[in-house]
């Protein structure tokens, strides 16, 4: 259903992304709103770790996958919006934890801020099932 292809005919991924994601035969297609590093109350967390902040977007998008009985390994696209230039090591870390072998296709954006000030990212996600 899913295959992910780098062509020899593009340079090689930079970091853990795959070019391209073909889906053939869907069943279900899921759009995730962008999400934020916040737990389930609500409450962001502190700006002072980006990791920290990372890991819990990736659990805020395997929990909205959940209630529609999807997972992260059923994502296929991903728009990543960072507010730090240096933190793109970090966060190729935690989608190479995240995703494995198989990544999402992926763009990472720089943006000047998000919605509050002590949000590093924000990162929407597309998944097939």
């Amino acid at each position: 259903m899913r295959e992910f292809k780098n062509p020899e005919t593009v340079h090689r991924p930079f970091s853990n992304y795959t070019h391209c994601v073909e889906v053939q035969n869907p069943t279900k297609f899921l759009f995730c709103s962008g999400q934020v590093p916040a737990d389930e109350n609500g409450h962001l967390l502190p700006a002072d770790d980006f990791i920290t902040q990372a890991e819990q977007v990736f659990k805020n998008i395997a929990a909205v996958l959940a209630n529609s009985g999807a997972e992260l390994r059923h994502v296929v696209r991903l728009v990543t919006y960072l507010t730090r230039q240096e933190d793109v090591a970090a966060l190729r870390k935690v989608l190479e934890r995240t995703f494995g072998t198989e990544p999402p296709a992926n763009s990472v954006v720089l943006v000047t801020g998000l919605t509050e000030s002590s949000i590093l990212l924000e990162v929407e996600a597309t998944a097939v099932i």
